[in-house]
This record gives C-alpha cells, structure tokens and sequence, in this order.
C-alpha cells in the first residue's frame, strides 16, 4: 500500500504542476495577443494621422 500512497501523491503533485503551466501558457497567448492588437491598432492610428 506504501507505493499506491506514494504514486497518488505524486500524481498529484504532477497534476498540479502541469496544471499551472498550462494557466502560464494561457495568459502568455492572451498576452501576446493583446500587445498584438494594440500594436496593430497604433499603427494604423499612426499612418491615418502621417498622411498628407
């Protein structure tokens, strides 16, 4: 029973740690994507106000 015990917790354990990356990898695409839009958003502002 020792190593059902043991293999649970470290099932666990893992579960937990991959769950936290893949919240991290999440908000780093939701991050990317936002400063992505806001570059594409000021760029086009900037070349409306360039123009002659």
């Amino acid at each position: 029973m020792g190593i059902l015990r043991s293999l649970g917790a470290a099932l666990i354990v893992l579960w937990l740690v991959l769950w936290l990356f893949v919240k991290i990898t999440f908000a780093a695409i939701h991050l990317l994507l936002l400063i992505g839009l806001a570059m594409l958003v000021f760029g086009l502002i900037k070349r409306e106000t360039s123009r002659p």
